[in-house]
């Protein structure tokens, strides 16, 4: 498939196809975990990876174009099964134009506890806008599951699925990429002042008023 294709721009194509092999050398997407889309600002279209395949070795002509409303228009795989969910979080958040899922090690292990995240750095602080909230477990998901999830987010920049891993949105790729590892960051953090005491938290600050 052509990154040149008028029905998004390459440049979204590549910088998701380039953003994706560096988060494989992280833990934030451990084997084929995980899914990143972004929405095309000139055409509403949407680029997400694939089900399944190697993110180490992706390129913009792996990845598949969505519809708004879900049919593809490009990409000779299969888009993300959870397509649905960043469709849905596309439709209902007109301010967002980029999704990103990750499965890293600590934030899920808040999400086994079924434990929200509070900031105890800034970089957690400015990453979320706050406390990450957690999306209780379901067995599907899919447009109801998106609704639910974005009214428990509210205006934090991210929500955790419990025992499966984090979603967050942003304005651009990059963005959602640097929000879900700062993200990653203050769980670590957190639980390692878990093991000694009891963490001074930052949930009640305004992260708009602090420079990370």
């Amino acid at each position: 498939m052509s990154t040149d294709n008028g029905l998004v721009s390459a440049g979204l194509m590549d910088s998701l196809a380039v953003t994706m092999r560096r988060l494989s050398d992280t833990p934030m997407v451990p084997a084929y975990q995980g899914n990143f889309s972004a929405r095309d600002r000139q055409t509403g279209h949407i680029v997400i990876t694939p089900h399944a395949y190697p993110y180490e070795d992706m390129t913009a002509d792996d990845l598949v174009i969505l519809h708004a409303d879900g049919h593809k228009l490009a990409g000779r795989l299969d888009p993300s099964y959870d397509a649905e969910v960043h469709l849905t979080v596309y439709a209902e958040r007109p301010d967002v134009y980029s999704v990103l899922h990750t499965e890293p090690p600590y934030i899920n292990a808040f999400g086994a506890l079924g434990r929200d995240i509070v900031p105890v750095t800034t970089t957690g602080l400015k990453s979320a806008n706050g406390t990450v909230p957690i999306m209780p477990f379901r067995k599907t998901r899919g447009a109801e599951f998106a609704r639910e999830m974005l009214e428990i987010m509210g205006d934090r920049h991210g929500v955790v699925w419990q025992n499966h891993g984090l979603l967050v949105v942003a304005d651009t790729i990059e963005q959602a990429a640097e929000r879900s590892i700062g993200i990653e960051f203050n769980a670590e953090v957190l639980l390692l002042a878990l093991q000694v005491g009891e963490p001074q938290t930052l949930e009640y600050v305004d992260a708009k008023m602090v420079v990370a």
